[in-house]
């Protein structure tokens, strides 16, 4: 009895915190994003499910928002997730210079988003940027594109910085799958005659289930949800192009003061992540189980 008062007493301020930060104000989210609330004149009336009437029927731009959030994630995740398990296969591989591939992929994981999104804009700047600037040095001019800077391309621009920023992440939890594999199934392939390419694809990528349901958990929490990167890269445009959930909802709320808008398009971001997330999170405790 003790001892279940003293787990209590150290898991009680974590319980608390989870309560608090979380569950109330998701569920005050909930309730404001039903009020006329408009400025800080005070929370106005309640109004039911109109403010998320009007965002699906009349708001253009929520529904670019909504449409751009679930090409991004799918995009990003598309590629983020073989490019990590191909990396994370290379450097178990032990080719020359592991140490250095190594490096060169773990290497975005130090960087914070601020200094990510500053060295983009950087590189992507049309007159200037370096890549623009490497293409015309060696010969290529004809393919410098304007990337960030232009309409049909931001979005672009955005899964290459994303792919860059957590492709190291997803190659260091493969890796830590692929290094967890029992040595005895790799021998027993190998008496099998199977080659180096056919233990890979039949004995261990069978066996990165829960590797790639941690990475797509985790990727997919964040993709709905990006706002930084975003937001000090293309601030949402050119013309809305690369706008998404997050940014169109601070714009909202906090440039035109509709904050029962702003709470409506935050509540509708939470929907969306517990109806993508929670399936993936129901097949993993069964696989685990």
């Amino acid at each position: 009895m003790k001892k279940s008062v003293q787990i209590g007493f150290f898991l009680l301020p974590a319980v608390a915190l989870t309560g608090i930060f979380i569950y109330y104000f998701a569920g005050w989210s909930a309730w404001a994003s039903m009020l006329s609330w408009e400025g800080l004149s005070g929370f106005g009336h309640f109004i039911g499910l109109q403010n998320y009437i009007d965002l699906f029927t009349k708001d253009f731009v929520f529904r670019k928002g909504l449409i751009n959030t679930l090409i991004l994630s799918g995009s990003f995740i598309a590629v983020t997730l073989p490019l990590g398990l191909l990396n994370a296969i290379l450097i178990d591989l032990g080719l020359k210079g592991k140490k250095a591939f190594r490096l060169i992929f773990l290497l975005p994981l130090s960087f914070s988003f601020v200094v990510s999104a500053t060295m983009w804009v950087w590189m992507f700047a049309p007159q200037s940027g370096t890549i623009n600037t490497l293409l015309r040095g060696i010969g290529l001019g004809a393919l410098a594109q304007p990337w960030l800077t232009s309409s049909s391309q931001s979005l672009l621009g955005l899964v290459i910085i994303y792919v860059w920023q957590f492709s190291g992440f997803a190659t260091l939890v493969y890796f830590a799958g692929i290094s967890s594999v029992r040595t005895e199934l790799l021998e027993a392939a190998e008496v099998d005659g199977a080659t180096t390419f056919q233990k890979y694809i039949r004995v261990v990528i069978p066996l990165q289930k829960i590797p790639t349901f941690t990475v797509l958990f985790l990727l997919l929490m964040y993709a709905l949800r990006v706002f930084d990167l975003v937001w000090l890269t293309t601030g949402g445009g050119p013309g809305y192009s690369s706008e998404l959930l997050a940014t169109y909802m601070w714009r909202v709320a906090f440039n035109r003061n509709q904050f029962a808008d702003g709470a409506a398009i935050g509540f509708v971001m939470f929907i969306l992540s517990a109806l993508i997330v929670i399936p993936f999170v129901v097949k993993m405790r069964g696989d685990t189980s």
